[in-house]
């Protein structure tokens, strides 16, 4: 019984620290992220309501970038502080042996991974697949970021716009507007919102039109309005293929067997994959014989060589998409490696002293 509560009290510090870790990282990757997407704002004229929904849409695919590194920084220092305040040796001490620890870090590891898997495969792709169409979707509300004064705005394909004055409270003055065949200049202008939908009222201005038999017209106008809703925004719309639907892709790889769609598939379904082998690595900082091995050099070279695998992972699934050698050893990679890594961890355990 005893045994039982400081093994679901291991676990519960090493989840706690897991959760603390990607939360921070994910909340300062997000908030870059965020502070980054403003120009969504003051250059596109996206309403501050549509921005703040796009950049909630994009947590989960923030949280899932970080998943695998987080468990590899989480694990490590959990482990760390539990050899420095000594509570390990009560594990010990109770009868407690290491490879018992290595299967419950395991355990806990396989857990994460299944968490991984329901963001990469679902959540994430979805929350991205609904910030992209919220952005599709969008009107424009505020027009004024799109005049900014002595700047040329191009904002909306085929439009820009040049605005000596403006007063930011929707007065204009001097302003010059081309088109594809026309330019118009006006020397006054207001911003206007009709039935929510933003509109320039120009004033005292001319009109320069290139015809058909390349002959310009000139037209002269007291007033008129200038609708931007007729135009779209300089921004991707297209879905991406990290924006899809996992079934989408596994669809779109049989009819066109694209190396970039199978890249994706293999991503979702294979990263999260990494976690166990991670959380195995992790545990070869159990080793506590310093006179045999200097700890501190075993655990810079377990963090350095988590991390350059981390990176030799990501480097396979790019190669797997385009080789089927390396994809029929990326698919033999999780169960292999952590096979491997695990007969490894057991030696290497065994080959401290009995006293320890």
């Amino acid at each position: 019984m005893f045994k039982n509560k400081l093994k679901n009290y291991f676990a519960k510090e090493i989840l706690k620290s897991y959760f603390f870790v990607l939360a921070t990282l994910s909340l300062l990757i997000w908030i870059t992220q965020s502070a980054r997407l403003l120009y969504l704002v003051t250059d596109t004229g996206l309403s501050i309501n549509t921005y703040v929904n796009y950049i909630v849409f994009l947590i989960p695919k923030s949280i899932s970038q970080l998943m695998v590194i987080s468990l590899l920084i989480s694990f490590f220092l959990s482990i760390m502080k539990f050899q420095t305040n000594k509570e390990l040796e009560i594990y010990w001490l109770s009868g407690i042996s290491k490879m018992e620890i290595v299967f419950l870090v395991i355990k806990t590891s396989l857990l994460l991974t299944a968490l991984a898997l329901f963001f990469y495969i679902y959540l994430a792709p979805i929350s991205s697949k609904k910030s992209r169409e919220l952005i599709a979707n969008s009107e424009f509300s505020l027009v004024n970021s799109l005049v900014k004064k002595n700047n040329f705005n191009s904002p909306l394909k085929g439009l820009t716009i040049f605005v000596n004055k403006n007063d930011n409270q929707g007065n204009l003055e001097k302003i010059y507007i081309f088109e594809n065949n026309k330019t118009i200049i006006s020397k006054t202008g207001r911003v206007l919102n009709i039935d929510e939908k933003n509109y320039l009222e120009l004033s005292d201005g001319v009109i320069h039109e290139k015809n058909t038999q390349n002959n310009i017209t000139t037209i002269k106008f007291q007033k008129t309005l200038f609708d931007f809703t007729k135009y779209q925004r300089n921004i991707h719309t297209q879905l991406k293929f990290q924006e899809r639907d996992t079934s989408w892709l596994l669809d779109e790889y049989e009819k066109s067997k694209k190396p970039s769609v199978l890249y994706e598939i293999h991503k979702r379904i294979f990263k999260p994959l990494l976690i166990p082998i991670i959380a195995i690595l992790c545990c070869f900082t159990l080793y506590v014989n310093n006179e045999k091995i200097n700890l501190n050099k075993i655990r810079i070279s377990i963090f350095s060589f988590s991390t350059l695998f981390i990176i030799f992972f990501e480097v396979l699934l790019d190669f797997s998409a385009k080789s089927i050698y390396f994809k029929y050893f990326l698919y033999s990679l999780p169960v292999l490696g952590s096979y491997l890594f695990l007969l490894l961890l057991s030696k290497f355990l065994k080959s401290e002293a009995k006293t320890i």
